[in-house]
């Protein structure tokens, strides 16, 4: 690492946040911007999009069944090599490539060189999403939806909906597939199986429902109580764009 880092703090356990120097994230921006002006993020990546996790939610709210999967410690799967790949095959001369990547990377168990995309970096969401796009499970995911299965993608989180029961658990053995072969596995134990609804992100979902799940919306009421006006008007508007009903039960407004 070229000193691109000043300090880094644990957020979890097993998560360290890496916080960037002047000139990390200087040089951060210009390979974000390197990649912004050769390629384009899908449109069901959406936590590069507009709407976030809630507009995510929302495409798969009126399905009839909805399932999901969780990457196991994505950003630690992003590794230095495959970025580099990602780069190339973007059009970047291979010295750019190779720099850009090593200037993306940070060895998280030196000394034994793991070099990986690390939380907090400017660039990091970006290349993360390049690299799972290009990789087989980003087209396995395309390939699913050409067969009219909705899958979104929010970091980590992929969520998929679609018609039949039967149809949305072989596209997850699909997605488990191409997973494996591009060096990325699953957290089992946050996978959802196809249901008539289900949650991510405090919320639940699926056929015609959409609604903050009762613990969160308790921790928003709790807030209410105490937040400045900015954070009571920011909380009324989260909730508003999940549920109109849940807003106006929490306002007290009929309808």
């Amino acid at each position: 690492m070229r000193d691109l880092y000043q300090t880094k703090f644990r957020l979890k356990a097993d998560t360290w946040i890496y916080v960037p120097s002047e000139a990390g994230r200087v040089r951060g921006k210009e390979i974000k911007t390197a990649i912004e002006g050769r390629w384009k993020c899908p449109g069901n990546f959406y936590h590069l999009l507009d709407g976030g996790h809630v507009a995510a939610a929302r495409r798969h709210r009126d399905a009839p069944y909805v399932a999901s999967l969780d990457l196991r410690r994505f950003f630690d799967q992003v590794t230095r090599s495959k970025v580099h790949r990602a780069l190339k095959r973007l059009g970047l001369p291979q010295p750019d490539a190779w720099a850009a990547a090593c200037d993306s990377t940070v060895d998280k168990s030196p000394p034994q060189h793991r070099y990986s995309i690390p939380f907090g970096f400017v660039q990091s969401p970006l290349i993360a999403s390049l690299v799972f796009a290009q990789s087989r499970l980003g087209k396995a995911i395309g390939a699913l939806r050409g067969r009219g299965i909705e899958v979104t993608v929010y970091v980590d989180d992929i969520t998929l909906s679609g018609e039949s029961l039967a149809h949305l658990a072989d596209g997850m053995d699909n997605l488990r597939s191409a997973a494996a072969a591009s060096g990325f596995c699953f957290n089992e134990e946050k996978t959802r199986p196809p249901a008539a609804q289900t949650v991510g992100f405090n919320i639940e979902f699926g056929s015609g429902k959409m609604a903050l799940v009762a613990e969160r919306l308790a921790q928003f009421a709790a807030a209410l109580e105490t937040g400045s006006l900015e954070q009571i008007e920011g909380i009324l508007g989260y909730i508003r764009s999940v549920s109109v009903d849940q807003h106006s039960e929490l306002m007290g407004v009929d309808g």
